[in-house]
């Protein structure tokens, strides 16, 4: 920090910059000079990096500050690159009026933007939440949490057992800023990219009032969360930050729901990433992930939605099967699926473009932009209600009941209509904004002075016949004001009551006492027509803050729409089937499935595989080389039950399968060198998870358990995994490996059964055919992956023959240690 005591002679702008910045030490302030945003000392230093810009300074020797600047009118660009590279800025704006001012004029910090709590349409994500969450725990008991999209509204409240489970929420929320209480800061592990905030939390009683209070209701039950009192602190810690950073009453936040994890089937962030479901594994590009696959979404609200399906399939079969009702109903209505794609084209994103609006961002066109919106809800409430499916009724008829003529809603988009200007500016500040014959008061006082600018208009050529001056010309700039100017070769011929008013190079300025007397009134009156304007536009906000419960229901049925016929589109275009489910434990069968991702990548090129699971058969052990097909195979078989819980069609001829409660993959070797792991110990620790958290509703898939160590031990610690399952876990699993030794295991343990990836061989070559057949491998076929590999000839000579010996040297030893492993 700057040391302001080896200063005692500070400016009394310093003082004041020095007092503020006292108040926001975890940020960078923005201090308002004239018509930039300056920065000084550290703030500075760091900015000045962080942006690219010059350092300057004031003062000589060690008596220098430090500092830069940006313009104001560009200060979102620069705010932008500063909240994505997890900074914090506080905007420090004049709130005094500096004619009225005795000495410096008065500021105030007026908002203070976060990574968690930005609103900036070039920050956000338009397809991605972006969540601010707020941690809580007392003793030793469960984890509350509390998430907030600030951008849209969407708040919860959940508890989570143990630190597992919180780490799996956080990476599936992936917010961008936590509030965290003291005690818990040292004792998390945190994703590095999260900006902490340290906070205190009241007690949960106390949190309940503040809650009730704040969202003006009775009981905290009213939103379905009485259970969710650990939470309660968390919610509110969001709620207080919220208020003391963007400094307004949050007209957004209409409701805080329960984020029940039982509803869900639970996929650990592991399985999130090794399944690609949201993005793919070793690219950087959009394509090749799940999402990729099903996304044919037109809004951004829609986007959102199919995301967080896709994280969150359902478990409730009656919800999945209304789902899939609509689904089915729009893949089988093309006429219907496309008028209502055209439709969703015209709707902007609702939920941002209602907390934007009602969060003083003073932009007119959001205005605009909502109407535009509302008005393609009527024709979709029509459509609606000609289609079947439980889900389309409802929407239907909640659609029917906000477009009727005289409803609130539609007499909201009539009044935006009747007030604001199709041309408007982008800022309420600039003017113009307000359609003639909306407000009388603004009528009358366009009225006094539209002579004038009239007058101004036919000024310039009324001079020029007056002067003979051809080069004469009528000008204006925020500076000077309104001026004639004429070039320097004629100048001579300038009138005497013509006053000199700025030198140019090549021309001069005058001012005329008329002109001057014209301009006063007119530059006044358009500051009172600016201050009006705002206050018509405030109004209509006021009008707007009613309706924001129904305009964000109205966002969820949209987003949900889209959803449906996203994933009609994507059904129809593949040829996707409708999944049958049951409540049973073991059913798993798909008839001719394929990979989503791969089937649209490169469908002449995609085989096929039946997959049966059945109480009789529910651990399949595959073996065959790598490349032959087995992690895939094993991924397709996850993301297919996926998508079916999600409520999408899938990729399969026939598919009927009993609900999964949780999903695991131990899939691919990496490390953590940040906390000194290796690649087996990453291994053993996500076994472990697995172990320790599945059920038998759980499908399992594991693929090369214990190839991060020895042989023995690692053919040793696969052969024990599978055990447990059968014996202890007793899920569907699909464990993959090089160990084709473990194939005697089902002789033993009766769920258990052999499955391989075929392989051709022609002299000593493979062909994959990667097709799932019955039995186990012969063998390993290592040898013949590297010398298609390229690998030299006589080290694979050498290779064939050491491992003759070493398979001659271990047969004994490890038909001994398989006895009596599995006896």
């Amino acid at each position: 920090m700057y040391d302001a005591s080896s200063q005692p002679s500070l400016t009394p702008m310093i003082r004041q910059y020095l007092g503020i910045k006292e108040q926001h030490q975890d940020a960078i302030l923005f201090f308002r000079l004239g018509d930039f945003y300056e920065m000084f000392m550290d703030d500075a230093k760091v900015a000045s990096k962080a942006l690219e810009l010059t350092l300057t300074g004031r003062g000589k020797d060690e008596s220098r500050i430090p500092m830069c600047g940006i313009p104001y009118h560009a200060a979102d660009t620069y705010i932008q690159r500063l909240i994505q590279q997890g900074f914090k800025v506080a905007i420090c704006e004049q709130i005094g009026d500096p004619a009225d001012s005795k000495g410096i004029t008065e500021r105030a910090v007026t908002k203070i933007i976060t990574p968690g709590t930005t609103l900036n349409s070039a920050v956000l994500d338009p397809t991605e939440n972006n969540y601010i969450v707020a941690i809580n725990r007392i003793k030793d008991a469960d984890y509350g949490v509390a998430f907030l999209d600030a951008s849209t509204g969407d708040f919860h409240v959940a508890s989570c057992n143990n630190e597992s489970d919180l780490d799996n929420m956080l990476r599936r929320l992936n917010p961008k800023e936590c509030l965290l209480q003291d005690s818990l800061l040292e004792s998390l592990s945190l994703p590095e990219t999260l900006l902490i905030n340290k906070t205190s939390m009241l007690a949960a009683n106390r949190a309940s009032e503040e809650l009730c209070q704040f969202f003006k209701v009775n009981q905290l039950a009213s939103f379905g969360i009485e259970n969710f009192e650990l939470a309660y602190p968390s919610a509110w810690a969001i709620i207080a930050y919220l208020k003391l950073t963007q400094k307004n009453d949050l007209s957004q936040l209409t409701n805080c729901l329960p984020y029940n994890t039982d509803e869900f089937c639970s996929i650990d962030a592991v399985s999130i990433r090794n399944l690609e479901l949201l993005k793919p594994l070793f690219s950087s590009q959009k394509s090749g992930s799940l999402f990729w696959v099903l996304n044919h979404t037109k809004t951004a609200l829609g986007a959102r939605r199919l995301k967080q399906w896709i994280m969150q399939p359902l478990r409730d079969i009656d919800q999945i099967n209304h789902r899939l009702d609509a689904v089915e109903s729009l893949k089988n209505d093309l006429l219907s699926r496309e008028e209502i794609r055209e439709l969703l084209t015209q709707v902007y994103d609702i939920e941002r473009l209602t907390t934007r609006i009602v969060s003083n961002s003073n932009n007119p066109r959001d205005l605009l932009a909502l109407v535009e919106s509302l008005s393609a809800l009527p024709d979709l409430a029509n459509i609606l209600s000609q289609l079947s499916g439980k889900n389309f009724k409802q929407m239907a008829d909640f659609l029917s009941e906000v477009t009727q003529k005289n409803s609130p809603i539609q007499q909201l988009a009539d009044q935006i209509n009747a007030a604001i200007k199709k041309d408007c500016p982008p800022i309420i500040s600039q003017g113009n904004v307000i359609q003639p014959g909306y407000n009388d008061e603004l009528d009358e006082l366009l009225d006094t002075f539209k002579s004038i600018k009239e007058w101004i208009a036919g000024l310039e050529q009324k001079e020029k016949e007056a002067t003979g001056i051809k080069s004469l010309k009528v000008g204006f700039n925020k500076v000077f004001g309104y001026y004639f100017q004429v070039s320097i070769g004629q100048t001579n011929a300038v009138p005497a009551h013509y006053i000199r008013k700025q030198t140019l190079s090549n021309a001069e300025r005058y001012i005329t006492p008329e002109l001057k007397e014209k301009e006063t009134i007119l530059l006044h009156g358009e500051e009172k027509q600016i201050a009006l304007e705002q206050r018509i536009f405030k109004s209509l906000i006021q009008s707007i803050l009613i309706h924001i419960p129904v305009l964000q229901k109205t966002a969820l049925n949209l987003s949900m729409l889209d959803c449906y016929q996203s994933l009609a589109t994507a059904a129809q275009k593949a040829n996707y089937t409708r999944p049958n489910l049951n409540t049973g434990t073991y059913d798993l069968s798909l008839m001719a499935s394929k990979h989503p991702v791969l089937d649209k990548q490169s469908p002449e090129k995609v085989i096929s595989n039946d997959i049966h699971c059945n109480k009789e058969s529910h651990i399949f052990l595959i073996t065959g080389p790598n490349m032959a097909g087995k992690s895939t195979l094993m991924k397709q078989v996850a993301v297919t039950v996926i998508m079916a819980q999600m409520g999408s069609f899938v990729p399969a001829q026939t598919a009927t399968l009993s609900i999964a409660d949780k999903i695991f993959t131990r899939i691919g070797a990496s490390d953590n060198l940040s906390e000194g792991q290796s690649t087996f110990m990453v291994e053993m620790t996500e076994t472990a998870t697995i172990l320790h958290n599945a059920s038998a509703n759980s499908l399992i898939l594991l693929d090369e358990i214990g190839r991060g160590t020895s042989t023995y031990d690692g053919m040793s610690i696969a052969g024990a995994v599978i055990r447990y399952i059968h014996d202890t876990i007793q899920a569907r699993t699909f464990f993959a490996t090089h160990y084709h030794e473990l194939s005697s295991i089902p002789d033993t343990y009766t769920a258990c059964k052999n499955m391989s990836m075929a392989i051709q061989e022609y002299n000593g070559r493979l062909s994959f055919t990667y097709k799932y057949t019955q039995g186990p491998a012969d063998k390993s076929y290592g040898i013949h992956v590297a010398e298609m590999a390229g690998l030299p000839a006589k080290v694979l000579e050498e290779a064939s023959a050491l491992l003759k010996d070493y398979e001659n040297q271990a047969t004994q030893d490890y038909n001994h240690r398989q006895l009596s492993l599995f006896s």
